[in-house]
């Protein structure tokens, strides 16, 4: 004989104060006798884990404050409460398990089966595909079964024929499904809390007390109805508002819609962005001190998007503040390395392994591995080398070779990916070997492979890394963000290694990584509150809050009410049909939590924004229009429209330097440093001295890892590779267009192969291809100046501060550039360069010295410009080169060497040999900006160039793209002009 229910009652405590004290007072004076509190005896239940613990505490000190013998009661969430009146046959199946099983069910039906699910299917070996899938029909499935719902009370509600055969078809899967489960020996929680109220088996020895929980799924109430024991319902409300609930307390959808809200107008702010919000939220704050100290005052939002600025900017008014919803785990250095570590295992690129290596805790161990390897000697500085080996060898993937050159260069680089993969060998996976293994097994190795990196500073391990723990932190050296990361990783893992055998699933070591990383990106961490920290709640938070002061974040749409956005199994118009959560009873729930939060305490404040954290806007609220139309209508005029009267709020940083007035660097400049130049180095000089010293004299130059493709430097160094090689090959007195061709694009591989190999970057491998057409061209001008008589004599000649001897025995002295009217020891430079080509005609004994571009440019554009006063050099490449040529040995006077370019370009019209027509004046003007140039750099003038510098590498140093700093320049150049038209 079944026995029988006992009715619910509901007690309305009120809401003219906090709900949780008013509770506090209820059990007290229920369960408590004499000096003995036993409070055991029921069971309390709240809407969230938050109000859990606020009650747990209120409580004891409540016992401690009467000094009572104090016994506490079971304390749960609403989400827990289920499994407390019921004793499941079997084990409950873990949320994983029963998207594992959906997902066996789903890759064993027939393809063709499936097409009324998703017109397109996953590949048949797309395990995380098939389980994303999976993931969606359990939570419809969980979504529905929360309802009391099952896929076949769908199939009745159904309009369409088609719909009719999807949910007939889904039905059919959760057949199934309860079948692998049952094979399995674990059981579907939701169809076990279903049979169990079928059975009438739900039952508990102790009292529940609800509290608060005005928003009860269908299947618990069910369950709690059933019940032979007392329910108690602790609602928030006067008794004259007992209409508004139903038996167990939760809303009435029906009662709430069209309530009104005891809303002032003084209690909305209107704020712009989210800065502006956080601002607001600052204001306020200021506004409640002389009454509130920090921790009576609640920060609530709306969504999680604003917990960051708002947090940033409180701290920054000096006011200490703690986030209860805490952080995810893929938001920690922990979630991050498992991302990280999941990209590089899925591509094994040299890009993922250079993300990889990024990573702190990563990178400190590699640090500490390279110290040790070298001795304990000088730290190792090995970033630098993956981001070079990058640039200027654009590898693909870390497992193929690389090219003689890059092994040469960059052996450092080569040693650290052995490193990474010797470190992650277990879960490396080739191409030809997949290597599936269970889910369970990997998890365990990810265990040991977390290990290797944390051990030596948040594990201990008594014999190995496999056994390795997080230590408890002391209660004097709280836990760390990382430490509490690194429990529940820990915590998630060994879980996932107790994965029911018949469920889990064999994947290669890479996929399982990308599985175990986004389950662990679900998982939330939370540091401990400090006292007098200010609490940043969630909106469902809010109503069961008791603080006597709150200012609230974001009452907009489309984030309170909450909104059930579309869903393509569950569109809005079927969930009203099936009698679901819809976006009504989303309106009422918030409703009522809002009215509540306005009658616990006088001092509240709705801050309403204009935009969202991502900039996205965002109207406000629905809630704001529960009053008479004509308060609603003034309010959103004023909060779409209006201004706040700010408050001055004083903020850390006031009183600092701003960033846009950051001083530039003093370089410290040391003018006998530079002892030689090169000829690209008095270009650089002439654009701006400050970034001259920074390339040539401090050798601070940028590295780009992440283009993908070679710049257009690297670009003219492949076609300079490939003319060089033919330039010192026998090839070069080849007269026929053809053979010059394939001897050209010959060297242009070999070069190719040399440099980037195979392992390159698809785009590179399309430039090479570029480089091809240039050089067919390019041999049809080599065949033209082979016929009119010229020689390649020499090919990447060059000369320097030292002296040569030559093949003959000649000595040549060197490169040096003593200034006019100066002594032996007096001012001088060194020189260096290099020539791309020197051709020689005998018959005429004229030489020429030609500098391989690959643009169409002429020499005269690229070395002068036009001014109203003449030209003005801007490069002095030839006029150097020509200063060069007594230290070649070339037999012939400077002023009768032809100096030119063989321009490479793009566009075959304009690929030729381009000489140089400099007059002498020109070139007399040349030789004094070499000299000032020298003079300058002897007298240590390395100031910074006022103006705009092109493809400016340094303007990160020098802040040229601050807004602020290029407003000045434009006043300042404003100012010129107006003072040169007067």
């Amino acid at each position: 004989m079944t026995p029988p229910t006992i009715k619910p009652e509901c007690h309305y405590l009120g809401w003219d104060s906090p709900l949780l004290p008013r509770a506090v007072d209820y059990l007290r004076d229920a369960y408590a006798s004499g000096n003995r509190w036993d409070a055991s005896r029921c069971i309390c239940v709240l809407p969230a884990a938050r109000s859990t613990r606020r009650l747990a505490s209120l409580l004891r000190w409540e016992s401690e404050e009467q000094d009572f013998d104090f016994r506490l009661p079971d304390i749960i969430t609403v989400g827990q409460l289920a499994e407390k009146l019921y004793t499941p046959t079997y084990p409950l199946a873990l949320d994983f398990e029963q998207t594992l099983a959906w997902s066996d069910v789903l890759r064993n039906m027939n393809p063709d089966d499936l097409r009324p699910l998703v017109p397109t299917l996953p590949l048949a070996d797309a395990v995380s595909a098939w389980l994303e899938l999976a993931g969606t029909l359990r939570r419809l499935h969980s979504e529905l079964a929360s309802s009391s719902l099952s896929f076949a009370d769908v199939v009745k509600e159904a309009e369409t024929e088609s719909e009719q055969r999807r949910w007939k078809l889904l039905d059919q899967l959760f057949g199934r499904y309860l079948q692998t489960l049952q094979q399995a020996g674990v059981a579907d929680p939701h169809q076990a809390r279903r049979d169990a109220i079928a059975a009438q088996q739900c039952g508990t020895p102790q009292d529940v007390i609800l509290i608060g929980t005005t928003d009860l799924s269908d299947v618990v109430t069910e369950m709690l109805l059933s019940l032979p024991s007392k329910v108690i319902s602790l609602v928030a409300a006067p008794d004259t508002a007992a209409d508004h609930f139903d038996s167990l307390g939760s809303v009435k959808t029906s009662a709430w819609v069209d309530c009104q809200l005891p809303l002032r107008d003084e209690q909305l702010i209107p704020a712009a962005d989210i800065a502006d919000q956080s601002a607001a939220v600052a204001e306020t704050l200021a506004e409640f001190a002389d009454l509130y100290a920090a921790d009576q005052i609640t920060v609530g939002v709306t969504d999680e998007s604003q917990v960051g600025p708002v947090e940033i900017h409180l701290r920054g008014c000096g006011v200490p503040t703690y986030r209860h919803l805490g952080w995810s785990i893929s938001q920690t250095a922990v979630g991050r390395l498992f991302d990280l570590t999941a990209t590089y295992l899925q591509r094994q690129n040299w890009q993922s392994l250079a993300a990889l290596v990024r990573h702190a805790d990563v990178h400190t161990w590699l640090t500490q591995k390279a110290a040790k390897e070298n001795n304990q000697k000088a730290p190792v500085d090995w970033l630098p080398q993956i981001d070079a080996l990058l640039a200027n060898h654009f590898p693909r993937r870390v497992d193929e070779p690389l090219s003689p050159k890059a092994v040469e260069d960059f052996p450092i680089a080569i040693t650290i990916a052995e490193w990474i993969n010797d470190w992650l060998k277990d879960f490396l996976t080739s191409e030809k070997v997949a290597n599936p293994k269970p889910l369970s097994h990997w998890s365990g190795l990810a265990q040991q492979w977390l290990c290797r990196i944390y051990v030596d500073t948040h594990f201990t391990s008594d014999a190995s890394e496999s056994s390795a723990t997080v230590e408890s932190p002391t209660q004097a050296e709280p836990a760390t963000r990382t430490e509490h990361a690194l429990t529940a990783t820990q915590r998630l893992l060994e879980r996932f290694t107790s994965l029911n055998d018949h469920l889990d699933v064999a994947v290669s070591g890479a996929i399982a990584f990308e599985m175990l990383a986004q389950r662990l990106g679900d998982t939330r961490i939370a540091d401990t509150a400090d006292p007098g920290d200010v609490e940043i709640l969630g909106w469902l938070d809010l109503a069961l809050d008791d603080a006597p002061a709150m200012v609230v974040v974001g009452l907009n749409h489309p984030f309170v009410p909450g909104a059930i956005t579309s869903d393509p199994f569950l569109p809005g118009t079927l969930r009203t049909r099936l009698r679901m959560v819809d976006n009504e009873r989303r309106y009422a729930r918030d409703a009522y939590a809002m009215h509540l939060m306005l009658s616990t305490r006088n001092s509240i404040r709705f801050i309403v924004g204009q935009n969202s954290a991502d900039g996205s806007p965002t109207p406000p609220s629905r809630l704001i229009a529960a009053a008479p139309p004509v308060d609603s209508a003034r309010r959103i005029r004023y909060l779409l429209g209006g201004q706040r009267t700010k408050t001055v709020v004083k903020h850390q940083w006031d009183n600092q330097v701003k960033n846009t007035q950051l001083p530039i660097p003093a370089l410290n400049a040391d003018p006998t440093r530079v002892k030689t130049m090169s000829v690209t180095a008095f270009r650089d000089y002439m654009v701006c001295p400050y970034r001259f010293y920074l390339r040539h004299v401090l050798k601070m130059r940028p590295v780009d890892d992440l283009t993908g493709e070679l710049a257009a430097n690297q670009f003219g160094d492949l076609v300079h590779g490939a003319l060089e090689r033919y330039g010192l090959s026998d090839q070069k007195t080849l007269t026929d267009v053809s053979q010059i061709e394939s001897a050209l694009i010959q060297h242009l591989h070999d070069y190719a192969a040399d440099i980037y190999a195979d392992n390159v970057a698809m785009a590179v491998k399309l430039q090479v291809k570029q480089a091809e057409k240039r050089l067919q061209v390019v041999a049809k001008v080599q065949a033209e100046r082979i016929a009119a008589g010229w020689q390649i004599r020499a090919a990447e000649a060059s000369v320097n501060e030292t002296p040569t001897k030559t093949a003959d025995g000649k000595v040549l002295p060197g490169a040096i550039i003593q200034l006019d009217g100066e002594s032996k020891g007096g001012k001088s430079m060194g020189i260096r360069g290099r020539f791309d080509r020197i051709d020689y005609h005998p018959d005429t004994g004229r030489w020429a010295i030609l500098d391989y571009k690959t643009h169409g440019h002429k020499p005269e554009k690229k070395h002068l410009k036009k001014t109203d006063d003449g030209d003005e050099w801007i490069d002095l490449q030839l006029p150097l080169y020509r200063l060069m040529v007594p230290f070649l040995g070339i037999d012939a006077p400077a002023s009768d060497v032809e100096l030119g370019y063989f321009n490479i370009s793009e566009k075959e019209e304009e690929t030729k040999i381009n000489i140089a027509n400099f007059s002498d004046e020109q070139l007399d003007a040349a030789d004094e900006v070499v000299h000032e140039i020298i003079r300058s750099i002897h007298a240590g003038k390395f100031d910074p160039t006022g103006d705009r510098v092109q493809y400016d590498d340094y303007d990160m140093i020098l802040q040229t793209s601050i807004t602020q700093r290029q407003l000045i320049t434009a006043e300042k150049a404003d100012a010129v002009a107006v003072e040169e038209n007067r």
